[in-house]
């Protein structure tokens, strides 16, 4: 069975048959030949360190364990609703900027304005529940010197 959430796309978890020698069978060949347990695994080539029986509760088990990857990834995953009106807005700013660029730029120096204290405001979050600088980073797609510089003097 594949499990996957909609909001972290290119994260597919399932149980990968562990082979005699260690290693996880990845292809529907594998399936064929005589494996010794299960271990959670993800597309993305993450895999759990734990082994369970090769038995269908042992698959179960493994399954179960993706939320181990999984589960940090979608809380720094935006909804996938969001994202859709996330991308609309944006499309309709740039026809709006080739058409009124002026007025574009009134609404974009409106965005900007709120949009840098929600930023502020999602970092010091993040920070009250325990999120390390190097999580804040990762989810912004900057190093954690980067959030650090950028956001202690209006968090810490």
């Amino acid at each position: 069975m594949t499990l996957k959430f909609a909001d972290i796309p290119g994260h597919e978890g399932f149980a990968a048959p562990v082979l005699p020698g260690g290693e996880l069978a990845r292809s529907a060949s594998a399936f064929t030949r005589d494996f010794v347990g299960y271990r959670a695994a993800c597309s993305c080539g993450w895999s759990d360190r734990r082994q369970y029986p090769a038995t269908p509760e042992g698959a179960k088990d493994a399954e179960g364990r993706w939320t181990v990857h999984a589960g940090p990834l979608l809380l720094a995953a935006p909804p996938s609703w969001l994202v859709i009106k996330s991308n609309l807005l944006c499309e309709q700013i740039v026809n709006l900027t080739a058409d009124r660029p002026l007025a574009s730029l009134t609404l974009l120096s409106q965005v900007e304005s709120w949009q840098r204290t929600l930023l502020e405001q999602a970092v010091a979050k993040a920070r009250e529940s325990g999120a390390s600088w190097s999580e804040v980073g990762e989810a912004m797609g900057i190093s954690k010197q980067a959030a650090h510089e950028r956001f202690r003097p209006h968090v810490d």
